[in-house]
């Protein structure tokens, strides 16, 4: 009897689950910091005035995440570029916490409706994206590195992976299409549904 997708899915992930634990760990640790930040700095009264909103600041978040996915994609076939990838992993999940904590200080409890509608939407899926992408990165590099400590040439572990690899940017950059998209149209909806 075959296994079918699924299985091969639950297997793959139960062998790598280290790696998505960690960049995990990484997004979530970055998102705890942002949230501390706002705690620090709101008394002293030197946070800055953010707008949330706007197609200029959706296309140019939009246009951000692309650029930063893309360079966690190359990372994973180098060692040098993973802690500037995991860097990234990290502020993005910085900047998430210190918007959800500075919408929650200044508005109260009330704000947590706010921040749910406006950063959540579009936010679980593209870090969704960082995680994934992220793992795979590291997952790439140590397949790479193994490779080359069994005197493996370099393009045969590429081809081996390549493939799968590249249709993983591809997925990736189409997800950050459609979180812009979501960004742009979701929460002005919610608001008018929950808020107005």
């Amino acid at each position: 009897m075959k296994p079918n997708v699924s299985t091969h899915i639950l297997h793959y992930l139960s062998n790598h689950m280290a790696y998505y634990i960690f960049i995990l760990i990484l997004l979530a640790g970055g998102t705890a910091a942002g949230a501390l930040l706002v705690n620090i700095y709101a008394p002293l009264h030197i946070i800055p005035d953010i707008q949330f909103g706007g197609s200029g600041q959706i296309f140019s978040a939009m246009l951000i995440d692309l650029f930063i996915l893309l360079f966690i994609w190359t990372s994973g076939f180098t060692l040098a570029g993973l802690p500037v990838a995991w860097f990234l992993i990290y502020m993005k999940g910085c900047l998430f916490g210190f918007a959800s904590g500075m919408m929650l200080y200044e508005k109260g409890m009330g704000g947590i409706l706010e921040a749910a509608i406006v950063l959540l939407p579009h936010n679980l899926l593209i870090m969704s994206v960082y995680i994934i992408l992220g793992a795979e990165s590291l997952i790439l590099a140590g397949q790479i590195w193994k490779g080359i400590g069994a005197r493996q040439p370099f393009i045969y572990t590429i081809k081996s992976i390549g493939t799968a690899y590249l249709v993983l940017l591809g997925v990736s950059l189409a997800a950050a299409g459609v979180a812009g998209l979501v960004e742009y149209y979701v929460p002005g909806f919610l608001i008018r549904i929950f808020i107005t």
